[in-house]
């Protein structure tokens, strides 16, 4: 007569190569009275005598210790494994779960999910890739729109007047465009607070269901007893869990409609160096929603070199983490959209950088489905991302040189400067050239500005069809807003006041080598008027800066200096800089604070910080 634990080690090593078909099993008592029946854990991991680690495949497809990876790989018998176990992607190869035959060939599929097929015995398993187990496990069970409806709930959306303080601590000036952009802000979060959640209550009941059981996935597999066909209980269930929407003839009898909010985008013009960029960073640091900057300067259309428009969407995907639902709620500024005006004259070729783009970008600012590509994949290979692009708000901005000269036409009236052409061509370079004939040296440089600014005010969809934009993309920008120039008391408060100033940028350099610098009211006022006559905005303040401090910021470092004055004689070219030196010191001394001084710079650096 047999031993019982002989006749229970018999049968683990019989199922060593076919793997357990149940996760229940008899087990026999060393005291031979009767047989008591016992739970096991989804995945057993018996040592066999030849010290070998092995990982048996239960019923429900489960194959880790835990079962906390819920099935998602499936692991062959026999492998031999580390001390930790689990993981069938740590081994040199994949076993097939029903006979054990190694799957060489599936090596190639850890990119993204694939099923596959075993050539001996004909089973099909999954096999997921590392960064696919993690996003199962690490899955919100809430989708983004119940995300939205919590923050919400938790956490009112800043006001308007909130979002344009913050924007008044970094840019100065421009209160119009501000007020815009903080209204903008706010009506988007209303919107989709008002569509997402409305549009989606069922769908979000559905996803509150639990997710599909291993069982269920190999069934998926065509794996099934029931011998179901490959994803045929995946459409089975998926018509069952679709929300019923109302078509055709309910329509028609419901009395109850959903008013739908629809976005309004917008288009920011002003001349170089006036804020528009600036200010779409600044906003993008206040936002609860993805924001992305986008050059239209290298789009062009899809099949030529250059990036396809789907980028502008990837850009905003990337910022979301590769949630699609986030990202349709997001924002997209779009700098330099005036590059991509229509240049007239070569009908008889392609625009590939300019009508091209804006034709391709229609769909895009109306609201379409676009096909993204997946995150570290090229979209030569297919896989792709389907993302909904009604709900996201579109910021376009651009210089459009030129402009002024285009609408002071149209209201035929005498534009300051000598040698007006009569016969100006159209499109942006026409217009360009135009600007750059009347702006002649003897005109005021404040008076020309006014003149600018005063005809930004009025202008008109067509004068941006004339531009070179076509009238479609122009219809679908309906919010049109004018940055003003900036005179010369704005520059001498961008030079101080913003939370990032340029004047407190040289000062934290200098006070890292133990040395202050002043600037007079006088030298500012300077600078602001020298800047103001180079025509480039801000971006002018910081080249007059750098050239003053050059020879400075050359003498200073390990040196005795211990302040630099700047006032208006050395802004104008008149005098050299003026240093405040520090009492001389014995050399030893000094030998030994300059070695001090090199330690302890890192340290100086945060205090500058400070």
């Amino acid at each position: 007569m047999s031993c019982p634990c002989t006749s229970a080690a018999r049968l683990f090593l019989n199922t060593a190569h076919r793997g357990l078909s149940c996760s229940r099993i008899q087990l026999f008592s060393l005291s031979r009275q009767g047989s008591r029946e016992t739970h096991l854990h989804p995945s057993v991991r018996v040592r066999s005598f030849s010290e070998t680690a092995v990982c048996y495949a239960a019923k429900d497809g489960t194959t880790k210790d835990g079962g906390s990876d819920g099935g998602k790989k499936s692991i062959g018998e026999g492998k031999r494994q580390s001390g930790s176990g689990g993981s069938g992607k740590g081994g040199s190869q994949l076993r097939c779960p029903k006979c054990g035959d190694p799957c060489t060939h599936v090596e190639t599929f850890v990119s993204s999910t694939r099923f596959v097929k075993c050539e001996k015995c004909h089973h099909f398993f999954v096999v997921l890739s590392e960064t696919d187990s993690k996003k199962g496990l690490n899955k919100e069970p809430e989708s983004a729109a119940e995300a939205v409806k919590l923050a919400f709930a938790q956490k009112p959306p800043p006001p308007p007047k909130k979002i344009y303080a913050y924007l008044d601590k970094y840019v100065v000036g421009q209160s119009y465009a501000k007020k815009v952009l903080a209204v903008a802000v706010y009506n988007h979060y209303k919107r989709i607070y008002n569509n997402i959640p409305a549009g989606s209550r069922q769908q979000v009941e559905v996803e509150k269901q639990p997710s599909l059981t291993p069982r269920e996935l190999l069934q998926i597999a065509g794996i099934s007893p029931h011998g179901n066909a490959l994803g045929a209980s995946m459409q089975q269930q998926a018509s069952q869990q679709a929300p019923q929407e109302k078509r055709g003839g309910e329509v028609l009898d419901s009395t109850h409609t959903d008013i739908k909010l629809e976005k309004s985008n917008i288009i920011l013009l002003g001349p170089t160096g006036s804020g528009k960029t600036l200010l779409a960073q600044t906003l993008a640091r206040c936002l609860d929603v993805p924001f992305a900057i986008c050059d239209c300067t290298t789009l062009t259309q899809a099949g030529y070199v250059g990036e396809d428009i789907e980028s502008v969407i990837a850009k905003l995907l990337q910022d979301a983490n590769y949630s699609v639902e986030k990202a349709q709620q997001g924002i997209v500024f779009l700098d330099e959209v005036d590059k991509i005006g229509s240049v007239p004259g070569i009908h008889q070729l392609r625009d590939v950088g300019g009508e091209g783009v804006q034709q391709g970008l229609l769909k895009l600012l109306e609201g379409t489905i676009v096909n993204v590509p997946e995150k570290n994949s090229r979209k030569l290979r297919g896989e792709t991302v389907q993302v909904d692009t009604t709900n996201i708000l579109f910021v376009a901005s651009g210089a459009f040189n030129g402009l002024d000269r285009i609408i002071s036409r149209r209201r035929n009236e005498k534009y300051l400067g000598f040698g007006t052409p009569s016969n100006m061509g159209k499109g942006r370079r026409a217009a360009a050239a135009a600007d750059l004939a009347n702006s002649s040296g003897e005109t005021d440089t404040v008076a020309e500005i006014e003149e600018k600014d005063r005809l930004l005010k009025i202008v008109e969809a067509r004068d941006l069809i004339e531009f070179g934009m076509i009238p479609e993309f122009v219809g679908r920008l309906p919010v049109v807003v004018p940055l003003h120039s900036l005179d010369e008391e704005t520059l001498v408060r961008i030079l101080t006041e913003p939370r990032n100033a340029v004047v407190p940028q040289y000062q934290a350099l200098f006070s890292m080598d133990k040395c202050e610098l002043n600037v007079t009211p006088d030298a500012l006022r300077a600078i602001a008027r020298m800047a103001l006559e180079r025509k480039t905005g801000a971006r002018g303040l910081r080249s007059i800066m750098e050239k003053l401090l050059l020879e400075p910021m050359f003498e200073v470092p390990h040196s005795d200096i211990m302040a630099v004055e700047l006032n208006k004689e050395i802004v104008l070219g008149k005098s050299q800089p003026t240093y405040v030196r520090a009492p001389a010191k014995e050399p030893t001394e000094e030998e030994y604070d300059s070695g001090i001084e090199e330690e302890n710079w890192p340290r100086q650096a945060d205090a500058a910080n400070n």
